[in-house]
């Protein structure tokens, strides 16, 4: 099943007294039974809950979508690399489509032509379009390179973008669908809009935990 890559983004949620707490971490290995987890410098607070046997719900951000399943520690982070199970029959894929819109403020760079470059706002991102505020006339059909600029540490995301609506009250705002984007600026939206949104883990999905 192709899901998951290299330096793919995922959260790492455990219990602790009742409250969900979730750890921010990338893919660094991945084998036929198990993913090798990049912890971040902080785990060490959370330590009693990442040793082997533990359980852990774990969400990851996958270029189709987001998959949620439930694992345990297979090797500790005090050992050489840290482990967790995969079980690819106990996954659950939410796929791109079926992800929320957010509506996100965000600085958009619009290139038309070869040294027109137009900054603008965002109002709305999708996983398959964005809407934005622009006091420049485009017409439906218009296609240009963009560069959505997002906050410090979330990096930026580049793509070729398609206007398939302008308002027709309010004159200044469009709906472009991502005609060009790699699947790494795709996974970069996507944890960006799930970090956005402050979505958490389903109630089915918490309940594992509770198991």
């Amino acid at each position: 099943m192709d899901l998951f890559k290299i330096g793919q983004n995922l959260s790492l949620f455990i219990e602790d007294e009742s409250k969900l707490i979730e750890i921010r971490s990338t893919i660094s290995g991945l084998l036929e039974d198990r993913m090798v987890v990049e912890l971040p410098p902080y785990f060490m607070r959370y330590i009693n809950f990442l040793q082997v046997g533990c359980k852990l719900t774990v969400k990851v951000f996958s270029k189709m979508g987001t998959v949620d399943f439930n694992t345990v520690v297979i090797a500790s982070p005090l050992e050489d690399n840290f482990c967790i199970e995969l079980d690819y029959n106990a996954m659950k894929l939410t796929p791109s489509e079926e992800i929320p819109t957010v509506d996100a403020i965000e600085k958009l760079i619009i290139r038309v032509g070869e040294e027109n470059e137009i900054s603008v706002k965002t109002f709305e991102l999708a996983t398959d379009h964005i809407k934005f505020y622009c006091d420049t006339k485009l017409n439906v059909d218009d296609s240009f390179n963009c560069e959505l600029i997002l906050p410090k540490d979330y990096g930026t995301i580049k793509f070729k973008a398609t206007v398939t609506d302008a308002d027709p009250v309010y004159d200044n705002e469009f709906t472009a669908v991502y005609s060009n984007m790699t699947e790494d600026d795709r996974q970069a939206l996507l944890y960006y809009m799930y970090l956005y949104s402050g979505t958490r883990l389903s109630a089915v999905i918490c309940s594992f935990i509770t198991e």
